[in-house]
């Protein structure tokens, strides 16, 4: 997988892999100076355009960035707040068509999809957590719908399910890395493991 992103931990802030930008279409059409024409940049060469949208697509989508344990709902506002980002600008079809470029990107790592829909899964126990009624009562029986019990016996499984999903991170980190060193001018093959 190509590595689009770093991130710069003493300036707090995306790091972009140029030369690997350039070479999907999607992310190449975000950086043209045409396109990055602004009112601080009237010549797009600063590209000042591409850094906020490339920072929202690393805050939000990348599965390293600081907010990978966040809901999407919450990756989205808080890349939207990074990346200094209006509504209408996240609206732009080329910026989607990029956002959507990535994401098939990252899902092409088999460990990346399942661990992706893990943590889908997740957010959506949480809500199912969260809206739980314990006051809710059958229509004919009258009885509780949930009991304490078995709510309970389901948050420990829980539990299991959210360490086995970091065991899953550090497996997707591995490979990520594995893959990064690669890319220092060797060519993995057949026998690389």
């Amino acid at each position: 997988m190509l590595k689009l992103f770093s991130y710069d931990n003493m300036k707090k802030e995306v790091v972009i892999n140029e030369a690997d930008v350039l070479l999907i279409k999607e992310f190449a059409d975000l950086w043209t100076n045409e396109r990055n024409e602004t009112k601080k940049d009237p010549t797009g060469k600063n590209k000042t355009k591409a850094f906020r949208e490339f920072t929202y697509i690393y805050c939000a989508i990348d599965w390293s960035s600081p907010y990978a344990k966040y809901s999407e709902q919450e990756r989205h506002e808080e890349a939207l707040r990074d990346g200094g980002l209006e509504q209408e600008e996240f609206d732009d079809e080329v910026f989607r068509c990029a956002c959507r470029k990535y994401k098939l990107i990252q899902e092409t790592s088999k460990i990346g999809k399942l661990l992706q829909s893990q943590k889908n899964m997740v957010d959506r126990m949480t809500i199912y957590f969260d809206n739980l009624d314990f006051d809710e009562r059958d229509a004919v029986t009258g009885k509780p719908i949930f009991r304490m019990k078995d709510v309970l016996d389901e948050m420990s499984k829980t539990g299991k399910a959210l360490e086995n999903i970091e065991i899953l991170e550090e497996s997707y980190k591995k490979e990520q890395e594995k893959e990064s060193s690669l890319r220092g001018g060797r060519i993995g093959g057949r026998f690389d493991s």
